[in-house]
């Protein structure tokens, strides 16, 4: 079968950074749209294809910023319906949210997810960089109070149960294979778990795909990359209570490492490096990572690791990076899919958390006929990722040890 002459692919679609965005209307409707009657795509005769659901929102991806998108777009009285192309949640690495979190977690009504006794307080900072002097900076002044450092997998759990205690559809192992365009409407092919190719018809996309950035790879959209840093982490046994609630950073010739208790009694560690700086076999990690451990000066002392004990060595891209275009008339990047962050700025959780409630907004004025929220959801978005990365450089400016050590030189 042909492609319908008024259907407009994505796939290979490329546009300026901020999109055009098409105001409607005065007395336009709000593009909800009921009915399943447009054409179908071609598959293979094999496959079963149902016919499109009329949805006003669909939410590509089921991680904090799809399930925060979620959550606030009910705050607003708009339907949505979440799909996710994993079976189940993806092992992640535990994570620090930072006090000011605590602001868009009560705005987006979950604040009472971190009371949960999987998560531990996190009351501060202990950081050596710059030279060797250990500093400790508490949060007890904060006006939001303490962070937390997060079991991950439990707290992305207990936002997936709010959402659907909330009564919001999440489908799961639903890949999204194909994006069309019809009748101002967006058609998005996915494949099932039993293998049946079904159409989802929507009024408008988010993508919250993580840096994968599905849907906007889709739309032909790039990413700019500006690093090559990469993660190398593992949970190690943590001897009593050696951290004390704080997150341990510290610089060293080919990077640095984030320290952090994720509960159980245990440890994350990373250290963070350009991944062309180190080629590394697979049975060569545990030994390797245990090195890179005895090149810190104060890390190797604070918690004598038993590598023995250790989780196997992930190692897990962490690059910052920026979508050219973070939105289009039907459609707008969130969180990681829309730019990443480097694990040092801690911008990570808690901007996917408050970019799904400002996305939510945006679609909202579109939905009653203002297109301007989308053009300022994206500039906002470009604006805070452009800060953070003069913050960034600030920060690493601030290592001058090792001026001709290529990880540092780059970064000077």
């Amino acid at each position: 079968m042909g492609r319908n002459p008024s259907q407009r692919s994505y796939r290979n679609r490329s546009d300026r950074r901020t999109g055009k965005i098409c105001r409607r209307r005065k007395n336009a409707p709000k593009p909800i749209i009921t009915g399943c009657t447009a054409t179908k795509p071609p598959f293979k005769k094999t496959r079963i294809i149902t016919p499109p659901t009329s949805i006003p929102v669909v939410i590509v991806g089921a991680g904090p910023a799809g399930l925060a998108t979620a959550l606030a777009l009910q705050q607003y009285g708009i339907y949505c319906t979440i799909i996710d192309n994993h079976p189940e949640h993806v092992v992640k690495p535990g994570e620090s949210l930072p006090p000011n979190a605590n602001a868009i977690l009560n705005t987006l009504g979950i604040e009472t997810l971190l009371e949960s006794p999987n998560h531990n307080h996190y009351v501060g900072n202990t950081v050596v960089w710059g030279d060797g002097t250990v500093r400790s900076r508490y949060f007890m002044n904060e006006p939001y109070g303490n962070g937390r450092h997060l079991n991950r997998i439990a707290f992305e759990t207990e936002l997936r149960n709010t959402v659907q205690q909330h009564n919001i559809p999440l489908f799961l192992d639903y890949r999204l294979t194909n994006i069309t365009e019809q009748e101002e409407q967006l058609f998005l092919n996915c494949t099932t778990p039993d293998g049946t190719v079904r159409t989802l018809k929507a009024g408008f996309v988010v993508d919250c795909s993580g840096r994968a950035a599905i849907v906007a790879k889709k739309m032909g959209v790039k990413r700019t990359t500006l690093d090559t840093l990469s993660a190398y982490y593992c949970t190690v046994p943590q001897p009593g209570n050696t951290l004390n609630g704080m997150t341990f950073i510290e610089s060293v010739e080919d990077g640095w490492w984030y320290a952090a208790p994720i509960g159980d009694n245990k440890i994350i560690m990373h250290f963070m490096s350009d991944a062309d700086l180190h080629t590394l076999k697979t049975p060569d990690l545990q030994y390797w990572f245990q090195q890179k451990i005895a090149e810190t000066q104060h890390l190797n002392t604070l918690i004598h690791p038993d590598i023995s004990m250790a989780t196997a060595i992930t190692i897990k891209t962490a690059t910052t990076a920026i979508l050219e275009q973070p939105c289009g008339p039907r459609w707008l990047a969130v969180g990681d899919a829309l730019c990443s962050y480097d694990p040092l700025t801690s911008f990570g959780i808690t901007n996917a958390l408050a970019g799904g409630h400002a996305a939510a907004q945006a679609i909202e004025k579109l939905f009653n006929g203002d297109s301007s929220g989308i053009s300022d959801y994206c500039q906002q978005q470009i604006s805070v990722f452009d800060k953070s990365v003069a913050m960034l450089q600030n920060q690493y400016k601030m290592e001058q040890r090792w001026p001709s050590a290529p990880f540092w030189e780059r970064r000077h």
